[in-house]
């Protein structure tokens, strides 16, 4: 039952946190708070801006006897995968595939021609692992019988604080593989799933650049400041009102930027109560935003932005997740890092929103103002909309409402930051996007169909984040990986699955 009264923040609703808590959050950037905060590592002042990205460093091993090492078997006898595998050729395959799906995802692969053979081998990659520090292992195991030099290279990879994607073929391996689902490890044991293994990959990538990122956090501050979220490296730069006030009223309006926001007024399927002035303004705050972006060398924002006037960033907002640069509603740091993660581990950009339910339905209702057009990433389609007024203020602010497709599969996800972090996952699909009025809450509303739990209100958390596909184990594997605990809130299953 909530207890919390509306606040001036819009967020009175049950977001496990009590009035006193939400204010604080909302308010953590200003530099006193943010000192005050021990999950927030501060930095000093006058610190150096980051620099370019580095690429996920990735070490590739492959294991296996030589062939050679069979030619004398009594009987020729070789074992599992069996006598006709080709586990030269099948490395050279590998090596070549993974190749190519690595650098789209921005890691960088270390792979040896040759396989790990026998136990001083494993002891010179181990040796290796400790100069190098890669950011992640990959140990490919072609042979069952090189299942204790794996077990030997896991174990050093664990007290190195390495993740390590395990990959065993189908049939490769007989028997329990129990042990090998366990925390700091991606285990895949598949038919000539080199998918799986690229999976791994982006996990890794994304850990990385998570470790590299800066969020701007817009607010009341008087002063800037800055900190580190402590589990995933995130900075948080804190950046006046005022600054961004002062971009947003000296905007220079090119021909370009006109034509953009033209074409987003011509594609709505509906403009309702929008005028030039409330087009314009959104337009203004989008190009402040762009160039606040550029001028921080940030990745991402997120904003005190609801009592802002005709200040408003909900179209902004919308186009900056639809091109992958997160962008969170009402200064909520933990909706900004988990659209970041979110963005960063599926490609796809997330439907910040307010939660509710529909009891008669067994349904659970997201409603907000500032949903992606491009549910399906950069490259894919505009999902309909239209524009209209924001849609609990009279100014005249312009807002969007973005109909999702029934049917469609669909991930929630909230990452909850703090002394003792944890990841809550949801699956489901979508059951409508209903008009507005008669139904209540923000402009664009998804009613969700969960199919991972019994009861939808079991769902927690305020300012969860819908990404459009189906992607919770992926996030759950992620979460494994890196010793992330999983609140799974009414999830009585497994997490691999």
């Amino acid at each position: 039952m909530c207890n919390n009264e509306p606040t001036s923040t819009g967020c009175g609703c049950d977001a496990g946190y009590n009035r006193r808590e939400f204010m604080t959050l909302a308010g953590l950037a200003t530099g006193a708070a943010m000192a005050s905060m021990p999950f927030m590592t501060r930095v000093a002042e006058g610190s150096s801006v980051r620099g370019e990205k580095r690429p996920a460093r990735v070490r590739v091993a492959f294991l296996y006897p030589a062939s050679s090492a069979f030619a004398d078997a009594p009987d020729g006898w070789w074992s599992w995968p069996g006598n006709e595998f080709d586990t030269e050729g099948r490395q050279r395959a590998y090596m070549e595939s993974l190749e190519n799906k690595a650098r789209p995802l921005g890691v960088q692969l270390q792979m040896d021609s040759g396989s790990i053979q026998n136990e001083a081998q494993a002891q010179s990659l181990i040796t290796a692992l400790g100069d190098e520090r890669p950011d992640g292992l990959v140990l490919i195991m072609f042979y069952n019988r090189s299942l204790s030099l794996a077990d030997t290279l896991l174990e050093a990879a664990k007290d190195m604080g390495i993740p390590v994607v395990f990959y065993i073929g189908l049939g490769v391996k007989h028997g329990s593989i129990a042990a090998y689902r366990r925390e700091g490890v991606y285990f895949i044991q598949a038919y000539e799933d080199l998918e799986a293994i690229a999976n791994g990959l982006r996990m890794i990538a994304a850990k990385v650049r998570l470790e590299q990122s800066l969020i701007l956090s817009v607010t009341e501050a008087d002063a800037r400041g800055e900190g580190v979220e402590e589990f995933f490296g995130i900075r948080v730069r804190v950046i006046p009102f005022d600054e961004y006030a002062r971009l947003f009223k000296e905007a220079q309006i090119s021909a370009s930027d006109r034509s953009w926001m033209e074409t987003i007024v011509a594609e709505a399927q509906e403009v309702r109560g929008i005028s030039a002035e409330s087009a314009e303004n959104a337009l203004r705050a989008h190009l402040a935003l762009r160039e606040l972006i550029a001028a921080e060398n940030a990745d991402g924002v997120t904003m005190n932005c609801l009592q802002t006037g005709m200040l408003k960033p909900c179209i902004s907002f919308s186009e900056l997740n639809s091109e992958l640069i997160p962008a969170a509603c009402e200064n909520d740091l933990a909706a900004a890092y988990t659209q970041m993660l979110g963005q960063l581990l599926t490609g796809k950009p997330g439907f910040q929103h307010n939660p509710a339910f529909d009891t008669e339905r067994n349904q659970y209702y997201a409603s907000h103002c500032t949903c992606p057009i491009r549910l399906q990433g950069p490259e894919g389609p505009k999902t309909p909309y239209l524009l209209r007024r924001f849609a609990h203020t009279n100014e005249g602010s312009c807002a969007i409402q973005v109909f999702w497709e029934e049917g469609e599969p669909l991930t929630m996800v909230r990452y909850h930051y703090g002394e003792a972090p944890k990841l809550d996952v949801y699956a489901g699909r979508v059951a409508a996007s209903y008009p507005m009025p008669p139904v209540g809450g923000c402009t664009t509303n998804v009613a969700v169909e969960l199919t991972d739990r019994k009861d939808a209100c079991m769902v927690q958390g305020h300012h969860n984040l819908l990404f459009h596909g189906d992607y919770a184990r992926r996030f759950r594997l992620f979460a494994n990986l890196y010793g992330l605990p999983l609140a799974d809130t009414g999830f009585d299953g497994h997490w691999a699955i």
